[in-house]
């Protein structure tokens, strides 16, 4: 089968990519396909790389990330951007995929909702990480 991790990421210590590499390596060993979205962003740079082009700008146009969180700016614009494409990228990886496996916490993420919802129009199964 073909199986999509999903999960929450943001706000988790190295965006819980812990979590979401352990799922994918359980589910490997079981024989699946595994489609890990802590791989899938690696086209659009590391979260660390993207994070360090982000904190470039904010010092180039001389101004402290605090912020730039709070005003619009062209710096702002690129992180939405480069967010919007990284989540498109991962629903239609959903898609492409025979289940979706959630992980512990994914109905405090955002994302993972909207990867869910996608899951469900489009008739995956629903996999659940048990708690321990």
């Amino acid at each position: 089968m073909r199986i999509y991790i999903s999960g929450p990421m943001t706000g988790k210590a190295i965006y819980n990519q812990p979590a979401f590499n352990a799922a994918a390596k359980r589910l490997r060993k079981q024989g699946h396909f595994v489609v890990n979205p802590a791989e899938l962003s690696a086209p659009f740079g590391s979260h660390a790389e993207m994070a360090a082009s982000f904190s470039e700008h904010y010092r180039m146009l001389g101004l402290d990330e605090d912020y730039l969180i709070h005003t619009p700016s062209a710096c702002v614009l690129e992180r939405t951007r480069v967010a919007r494409a990284v989540l498109d990228a991962d629903l239609a990886a959903v898609r492409s995929c025979d289940a979706i496996y959630l992980l512990r916490g994914w109905e405090t993420s955002r994302g993972a909702r909207k990867e869910l919802a996608e899951a469900l129009a489009h008739n995956l199964a629903i996999l659940q990480e048990r708690n321990p």
